[in-house]
């Protein structure tokens, strides 16, 4: 039986608020037969379907690449300085909501080729409610509340109830 080399680290999902850093772990083993080069990549599958995979940043040749999109650069980089050595995480720095998605870790060394996703979920706090009401405020009228946020995950909800008086509304 050969063993190749191994993901060790736990691919359970992250949610973090806006503004914050996490750190998605991707630790490995090689085994001995692994003996080409050594590469590691984390991909950004995004949660539009209709958008490309965006390689965030990559380990190869002893090297680090993580200047392909001007939007993550400066905000993702290895944990370790030396990735090549078993940790190959990724720290994500003052988090956007654009950050939520599948995160891909590929470990690749010849013959050995193992990947890791990661759901990472950004929080981001409601902005404030901007309530209106619409129609004729008559009786016998019918009239239209409206509240809404213009940013919150998870998406929010609302919840109407009569203040004053007794009789239930529909």
């Amino acid at each position: 039986l050969t063993r190749s080399l191994t993901i060790t680290s736990s691919d359970r999902p992250f949610e973090k608020a806006q503004g914050e850093k996490v750190t998605l772990p991707c630790t490995f083993v090689l085994s001995e037969e692994d003996n080409g080069p050594l590469d590691i990549e984390w991909v950004l599958i995004p949660a539009d379907n209709q958008k490309q995979e965006e390689i965030i940043i990559m380990y190869s040749a002893d090297r680090i690449y993580n200047v392909y999109y001007a939007s993550v650069t400066g905000r993702m980089q290895f944990s370790s300085p030396d990735p090549g050595s078993g940790d190959g995480s990724l720290d994500i720095l003052n988090l956007k909501s654009a950050d939520t998605g599948m995160y891909q870790c590929k470990v690749k060394k010849a013959p050995g080729v193992q990947s890791q996703k990661i759901q990472l979920t950004v929080l981001v706090k409601p902005a404030r409610t901007k309530c209106s009401i619409g129609g004729s405020q008559e009786i016998g009228k019918d009239v239209t509340l409206k509240c809404a946020s213009q940013e919150g995950s998870p998406l929010l909800s609302y919840d109407w109830r009569r203040t004053s008086g007794t009789q239930e509304l529909p």
